[in-house]
């Protein structure tokens, strides 16, 4: 089962490189990490170009939105599963095994 991990950011890079950190830390690994950047206007780029993540930039259309351009990226790319969250979240290490 191929998993795609979809994490909605705006203006919020450090809560970001956390939430990535833990996605990262999971025992059962996703085959990918996307970042829905909603528009913003920080130094969340700056702090993307130096993960090992893909990216989509769009203009801010809420968390919805986000989330939306994630599953249509899951859809074109035959993933199975999406597992979404916004960029404050930080999932615990067995978070997805569990899921």
């Amino acid at each position: 089962m191929r998993v795609l991990a979809v994490v909605v950011t705006h203006n919020r890079s450090k809560l970001l490189q956390r939430c990535i950190k833990n996605i990262e830390l999971q025992t059962k690994k996703p085959d990918e990490i996307l970042i829905v950047n909603n528009g913003s206007t920080d130094n969340t780029l700056d702090v993307l170009s130096n993960l090992d993540v893909s990216v989509i930039s769009q203009s801010n259309v809420g968390s919805a939105g986000g989330w939306h351009t994630g599953i249509k990226y899951a859809l074109k790319n035959d993933f199975d599963a999406v597992w979404m969250m916004d960029d404050d979240g930080y999932p615990d290490h067995r978070a997805l095994h569990h899921l």
